[in-house]
């Protein structure tokens, strides 16, 4: 849209258009698929601000950026004046400036242009800004959230979860990286989907979690302990039948490098929950999975630079242990060593072993 079209479309959004405006701004949304969606994402913004509380800013200064920037302002939708503020306490001036539906969306559109995202098409900037919200956790980190639906996610560790801050139309979409345990609010009409880079997740109303770092040692995984849900690869195509799963309570899948989802026994593994519960396992995980695991809990780099050592298996778990202790007993379990490197942790085959044959699957510690 220009400058004069996306006047107009703020104002009809806002509530504040002429019928005559109204009618302009339907005719050139449905001339231009681009101009409908820019003003489709006006509508978002509009609803998502309404929302927000009165920022400690000066809405009227913000507003007269935004004139000069984006958007003209019209005339019936002037700030007041400097000498007209002076005569308000600054707090009373926000406050009924932020009442103006016109004002807040103006007040939103200037943070963004004023944060060198202008050049982004509005629908983006609408979407990862105002609409969108992200929430992460750092290594040993996790945190409980609820989204606009009433379903509680539980993040896991090195995680991140993209949401809309309110769920609109007949999806209800998220989009993680890393673990997730989802509670969904049941819906009949709009089912829950998560997407993570390799894996598509549909639900209506289910508990389940989803583990997907994005690693090659680390496939996909999807485990359901409540519910009936579908899962597919991401990016397979329609017709692979072999890319698609239905998971009942008990079940679990893991989406292999391939692009198929592969069942994984007839009942979830205790190691799929285990990390809600503050706790680290491992089933047939690689050693490379393992020490990668390890290191998001404890915040700390383990390398192991062995190929034959990496693609070792192990199944264990810990709960709570100190960290030398966790690495003392996978490096037993392998029968190699734990080297320390600057702030670095090196796994190595031990001296007198690397001659023999490896063994595989081992299992030092299973409480589950």
């Amino acid at each position: 849209m220009n400058r004069r079209d996306r006047r107009l479309a703020t104002r009809v959004v806002s509530g504040e258009a002429t019928p005559e405006e109204r009618e302009q701004v339907r005719r050139v949304a449905e001339e231009s698929p681009e101009h409908a969606r820019e003003l489709a994402a006006l509508h978002q913004l509009s609803e998502a601000v309404s929302e927000l509380p009165a920022p400690d800013v000066d809405v009227s200064a913000v507003w007269q950026r935004v004139a000069a920037r984006t958007v003209q302002a019209p005339a019936s939708a002037q700030a007041p004046t400097t000498s007209e503020r002076a005569m308000r306490p600054a707090s009373s001036t926000r406050a009924s400036l932020w009442r103006s539906p016109l004002l807040r969306i103006a007040a939103v559109l200037a943070l963004v242009v004023t944060s060198g995202l202008l050049w982004r098409p509005l629908s983006g900037v609408v979407r990862d800004h105002v609409v969108n919200r992200t929430v992460s956790t750092g290594r040993g980190e996790r945190v409980e959230l609820r989204l606009a639906d009433g379903t509680r996610v539980l993040l896991g560790v090195e995680s991140s979860l993209r949401h809309p801050r309110r769920f609109g139309g007949d999806t209800r979409d998220v989009h993680l990286e890393g673990a997730g345990y989802f509670e969904v609010a049941h819906d009949a009409t709009r089912p829950f989907t998560v997407y993570t880079a390799g894996s598509v997740t549909r639900v209506l109303g289910t508990r389940f979690t989803v583990r997907d770092y994005g690693t090659e040692d680390e496939p996909a995984r999807v485990a359901v302990t409540e519910g009936r849900v579908e899962v597919r690869a991401r990016h397979a195509p329609a017709d692979n039948s072999a890319a698609t799963a239905i998971l009942t309570p008990g079940e679990a899948a893991e989406l292999t490098v391939s692009g198929t989802v592969a069942l994984i026994g007839s009942r979830v593994e205790a190691a799929d929950l285990a990390w809600t519960r503050g706790t680290i396992a491992l089933r047939n995980a690689s050693v490379a999975a393992v020490l990668a695991e390890i290191g998001r809990w404890y915040d700390v780099e383990i390398g192991v630079e062995d190929p034959s050592l990496a693609a070792r298996h192990l199944t264990i778990s810990f709960d709570d242990e100190p960290l030398d202790a966790i690495l003392e007993e996978v490096a037993t379990a392998l029968d190699a060593r734990i080297e320390k490197r600057g702030s670095t942790f090196l796994l190595t085959p031990a001296a007198t072993t690397r001659a023999t044959t490896p063994k595989t699957n081992t299992t030092p510690s299973q409480r589950f």
